[in-house]
């Protein structure tokens, strides 16, 4: 969380008086997380240069300064995520070793993790601004009111919403709000509803990660499969993910028909406009990373990179009041910045599965016998591999494995889809949808854990349990609509 304003400073919501700035931090000691915080912020320096001006000794410096920052944070790392890294660093270092130019290949590499770790630290900078809002708590708190009739299509639409901006922080945020709003009813009557309503939270963030171009999944998907028209891709993989909210309601109802509620009190006068607030934050970001694109020729993972930290701190200054003096800006964008930077070393676990992904990513395709490959998929029909993708990461997350591996393992096995009688656009979508349902089911992810720390039970319970008419409904629904897909995008 965001350091809280010091002692003496007039502190105001996103509407009202101004409040002054803060008193400047304090210079610490140079220390390693000193280090490591400088070198992650020159990691979304060097991938910017690389990725608009076309410098590869950027992004080959960035990436290089990603490694240092993964090994220098490695002794801090959870024991999960230290096997993570060992593990797919190994499966890319095995993949050098056989290479023909092996530094070339290991630069080459390191340069997509850069590009990787850079996506997130963008997205990391609008969840940072979003926690110090007054206007998303009182979003949530809106949501969290509602009447049982409403309450699922609200939860799961706020957890949506709010997980493009917030990410797994949606569900803290809302699963406390859900904590404080569900106190009427015995004991069997509350536990009943805090479970629907967590998992309407739950399923709304996974299914977002079907298509959000704010996600993780846009750069990893779109790097595993080049060719794929993504922006073609997202509206069509927006509409899927309207039908599987369809259908968590419909199995909301059903397993909820023989309970019967009274209307809690909404303690709150705000209406559903105040939500067009989020919305307008991030169509500014869609509409900022359109225009980028435009503008210089650039990938929708390069222009989401330069346009999330804009608009967050646009965001950031605001919460300060619109009328802040221009005098006090410089103050606050310095503290602001300063405080997310001393951030950084905190985000670790998250950068190194995807910076060592991608750097897997390029070097593991040296090792994956292609010639073998290609002859057991020529004999099957082209689209059994996409209809196969969904199964594989919802099989892979059961073990814990996390789709940004998996995806780009997929990536490196099928570098020419188009070879193997498979459209590329056709083997994207289905590792969008894939990746929502993967999230939303296994017991590993952080959306999982999360949910079941308000819930008070396993993760297992929710993953495996309580998701499994939702995900086995989505995987039907899926599958019909990679064989549409299929139809409408041809080899």
């Amino acid at each position: 969380m965001m350091a809280r304003p010091e002692a003496g400073t007039q502190t105001r919501g996103e509407s009202g008086t101004c409040r002054r700035p803060p008193r400047p931090l304090p210079h610490p000691p140079v220390t390693s997380r000193t280090i490591t915080s400088w070198a992650y912020a020159a990691v979304w320096v060097g991938a910017l240069l690389d990725q608009f001006l076309g410098l590869a000794w950027a992004g080959q410096a960035a990436g290089l300064l990603m490694l240092l920052f993964l090994l220098l944070e490695f002794p801090r790392q959870r024991r999960f995520a230290m096997g993570l890294f060992l593990g797919i660093t190994a499966i890319g270092l095995i993949g050098v070793a056989r290479a023909d130019h092996p530094v070339a290949l290991f630069l080459t590499g390191w340069r997509r993790g850069a590009t990787y770790g850079a996506f997130f630290l963008a997205l990391s900078s609008l969840r940072d601004a979003a926690e110090t809002s007054p206007l998303v708590r009182r979003c949530g708190h809106h949501l969290t009111t509602r009447p049982p009739g409403l309450r699922y299509l609200a939860l799961n639409g706020g957890g949506h919403l709010f997980g493009i901006i917030l990410s797994y922080g949606s569900i803290d945020l809302l699963g406390a709000m859900v904590g404080g709003a569900n106190t009427h009813g015995d004991a069997q009557t509350r536990a009943t509803r805090g479970r629907r309503m967590l998992m309407a939270i739950q399923r709304g963030f996974c299914v977002m990660n079907c298509w959000s171009p704010l996600n993780l999944m846009t750069a990893i998907v779109s790097t595993a499969v080049p060719a794929a028209p993504m922006r073609t891709l997202i509206p069509f993989a927006f509409i899927v993910s309207l039908g599987m909210s369809a259908i968590g309601w419909l199995e909301d109802r059903i397993r909820g028909r023989a309970q019967t509620e009274t209307r809690p009190p909404e303690g709150t006068t705000d209406g559903w406009s105040i939500h067009l607030g989020i919305v307008g934050l991030v169509g500014l970001v869609l509409l900022l990373a359109e225009a980028s694109n435009i503008l210089f020729g650039i990938t929708l993972v390069a222009a989401v990179t330069l346009a999330v930290p804009m608009v967050a701190l646009i965001w950031a200054v605001g919460q300060h009041g619109w009328r802040v003096r221009l005098a006090a800006i410089p103050g606050i964008v310095g503290h602001r910045l300063t405080v997310f930077r001393q951030r950084l070393p905190d985000f670790r676990g998250e950068a190194a599965t995807l910076a060592c992904s991608g750097f897997m990513g390029v070097t593991a395709a040296g090792i994956i016998p292609g010639a073998l490959i290609a002859p057991v998929l020529s004999h099957l029909p082209g689209v059994t591999l996409p209809l196969l993708v969904p199964v594989v990461l919802i099989a892979t997350g059961q073990a814990g494995l996390n789709p940004v591996a998996i995806v780009a393992l997929l990536g490196a096995a099928v570098p020419d889809p188009a070879g193997l009688g498979i459209s590329p656009a056709v083997l994207a979508f289905s590792c969008m949808l894939g990746w929502g349902m993967g999230v939303s089911m296994t017991p590993l992810s952080a959306s999982a854990i999360i949910t079941a720390r308000w819930a008070g039970v396993s993760p297992w319970t929710v993953g495996s349990v309580w998701n499994i008419w939702f995900g086995s409904g989505c995987l039907l629904l899926s599958w019909a609509m990679i064989l549409l897909a299929a139809q409408m995008f041809p080899v």
